[in-house]
């Protein structure tokens, strides 16, 4: 139930049936993501600009909700668009992408990055996180989520063990997605919070926090709610990671030593 590409495949997904999200499905997931990254975000953050980016923001969907649990002034970017446009809170939103970010240096206090990590291109991790590292003022934080491609369903496809399949296979396997989306579209990679990890110390972050995650009963669709609290239960594997990243300040003492 990763964050999608684009309205119209989201759209496509809530059917409400099978392994597909209702409506009322997807607004609890979002609901319990934002809330979840907001508690973060808010435990996190230090004010210095009073503003904050929300990159891959798609509609602004999540973008509006952590402007209302937040007291920072959010703007969002999106691959997906083509001109600029506002939200439905009306925060501003632009085109954009995280390796070539359209802002001024040390601009936000707080970068958000929900389930976005694992449609950037591996060859450009680096980039990009040097890029959210060179926006955020100094003891700015990155805030975000990826989803774990190892659940026994994968999120994006919602087929069963999808993330052990060899990339060159993939596109087979993906015939069977009942999401209806185009695998190239999708454009995702296998990627775990180790990736986003080494990744972030790359760019220069100092490690705040990773935990595990999973979603809570009603963002799950109704046919699989059963498997899905026995799974968490045993707490074998999360449903997703989230991670708190802070670019070091001068005055911190890790920073200073």
């Amino acid at each position: 139930m990763d964050k999608l590409v684009g309205t119209k495949q989201e759209g496509d997904a809530l059917q409400g049936r099978g392994v597909l999200q209702s409506e009322e499905e997807w607004e609890a997931r979002n609901h319990h993501l934002a809330d979840s990254l907001s508690r973060l975000m808010n435990e996190h953050v230090r004010f210095r600009t009073g503003k904050a980016l929300d990159i891959g923001c798609q509609n602004g969907e999540l973008t509006d909700r952590y402007a209302l649990a937040t007291a920072l002034s959010w703007q969002g970017i999106e691959p997906d668009i083509d001109r600029p446009t506002r939200s439905k809170a009306s925060l501003e939103m632009f085109p954009g992408v995280a390796h070539a970010l359209p802002f001024g240096n040390q601009s936000f206090d707080c970068v958000a990055l929900a389930n976005v990590f694992e449609h950037l291109k591996p060859a450009l991790h680096k980039t990009s996180m040097a890029e959210i590292y060179r926006v955020l003022a100094p003891g700015g934080i990155l805030v975000g989520q990826i989803p774990n491609p190892y659940f026994p369903i994968e999120s994006h496809s919602r087929l069963p063990f999808f993330g052990f399949v060899p990339r060159k296979l993939q596109p087979l396997y993906w015939k069977l997605t009942p999401t209806g989306w185009d695998f190239e579209k999708a454009h995702f990679f296998i990627v775990t919070i180790r990736h986003v990890k080494k990744a972030a110390a790359d760019g220069g972050f100092s490690t705040v926090l990773t935990r595990d995650f999973n979603y809570r009963a009603d963002a799950v669709p109704k046919a699989l709610r059963w498997a899905a609290q026995f799974h968490s239960r045993l707490g074998i594997m999360p449903w997703a990671w989230q991670f708190v990243f802070r670019r070091p300040h001068p005055d911190d003492p890790v920073a200073a030593r």
